[in-house]
């Protein structure tokens, strides 16, 4: 029998990481190859993983000049999702003189009994649980007696390995750092160029400058955007991305928030000045600039704009306006009203959710921001410059 490691993913992109276990796996358990098996529909993915024939093509490249390293296409050729098992039966049947060694990191053990068939996973190979920095050798209380009744269990190998992500190469992509040491070379400039507005990689940001919340709601206005756009014809990447960044800096501190809007001439009016926490769009916009984030005017402008409105805001701006205040997590009054009006007509939206914010500041006796109420005379002019049109 042919021995045979197996390791999947969904290599997106693929890092030294990768290849680092199967190196190790493959002199500690005298392979006779590994065969990298790309996902092409992850169960437990979404929407937003890059396509099947790019992540191919970096591992392709990546794995060049090594003749005991293969490429399977199994998974791509199968339709419905990607689940292990089925890989693993159909590689029976097609190679039934192989001995096959499923490879994985070690973490994986914290939720294999939620795979697809697990037990039956077992059976079909030997199952090889990786050490990786961070995470033990030892098998999870829970999976030990079903696992030791099935084929040889569970293998817990040590390797020298390396905590690498793409998760993380994605997140220092996001923050255009050197990933010269995740990935190799060859597929750098290509992987940065698929990369750099992979939306992964700023959420992974976000995490680690919002609470919880916070990023909740961030994530629930791209969404929103992304919904819209799609309703109006608009441009759905664009519009996700600026709903995922629009509160960057809504957790800065709002003497942080004023020193930084004076220093970088931020301030739009003195309404700002007293109400501090209205300057969070325009920072925001100014960091994810600063720090090399995004270079898209208008994405910046519709984070800038966001929370104040504006007289010139464009149709992706206005659905980020919108979207910020219909997002699924918002429970006030009048929001249900508010999310029919901007699904049937994306100007009359803003135009309500500027009246509903005005209304609410002239009631709690709060000042009014210029910019809005110019924002609400500029739909209303457009309104009757339609009509006259017509």
């Amino acid at each position: 029998m042919r021995k045979i490691g197996l390791l999947g993913g969904t290599f997106d992109p693929v890092h030294f990481g990768h290849l680092r276990l199967a190196e190790q796996c493959q002199q500690k358990l005298d392979l006779e190859e590994i065969w990298f098996i790309p996902a092409a529909h992850p169960p437990h993915k979404d929407w937003k993983i890059s396509p099947y024939e790019k992540r191919r093509k970096w591992l392709a490249q990546a794995l060049e000049g090594n003749n005991t390293y293969r490429i399977l296409d199994i998974e791509q050729e199968r339709e419905g999702k990607s689940y292990t098992v089925h890989t693993l039966k159909a590689l029976h049947k097609a190679e039934p003189d192989c001995e096959f060694y499923f490879l994985t990191g070690a973490d994986s053990l914290t939720y294999l009994d939620h795979w697809h068939h697990w037990e039956e996973i077992l059976d079909l190979c030997h199952f090889v649980a990786t050490t990786r920095p961070g995470y033990g050798s030892s098998i999870p209380e829970r999976l030990q007696k079903e696992a030791k009744q099935h084929k040889d269990g569970i293998l817990c190998l040590e390797i020298d390995a390396l905590n690498i992500s793409s998760t993380e190469v994605r997140k220092q992509i996001a923050l255009q750092h050197d990933i010269s040491q995740l990935v190799p070379e060859k597929i750098i400039d290509e992987v940065k160029h698929s990369m750099e507005i992979k939306v992964e990689g700023y959420k992974e940001l976000l995490k680690t400058r919002l609470s919880v919340k916070r990023y909740t709601h961030s994530v629930g206005v791209a969404n929103t955007a992304a919904k819209l756009a799609g309703m109006f014809n608009g441009n759905i990447a664009q519009a996700y991305l600026a709903g995922l960044l629009h509160d960057y800096a809504r957790e800065v501190p709002n003497s942080e928030l004023l020193e930084l809007a004076v220093e970088h001439n931020l301030v739009q009016d003195s309404v700002e000045l007293l109400q501090p926490n209205l300057l969070h769009g325009a920072v925001g916009a100014w960091m994810l600039q600063e720090q090399g984030i995004v270079e898209d005017e208008a994405v910046l402008n519709a984070i800038r704009w966001h929370t104040t409105g504006h007289p010139d805001m464009d149709q992706l701006a206005r659905i980020i306006y919108i979207a910020d205040y219909i997002e699924p997590e918002r429970k006030f009054p009048g929001v249900e009203a508010l999310r029919t009006i901007a699904h049937r007509d994306l100007d009359l939206g803003v135009l309500a959710g500027l009246d509903h914010t005005i209304s609410f500041l002239i009631q709690k006796n709060g000042f009014l921001h210029p910019l809005s109420v110019a924002a609400r005379n500029r739909l209303l002019e457009e309104k009757i410059e339609d009509r006259h049109g017509n």
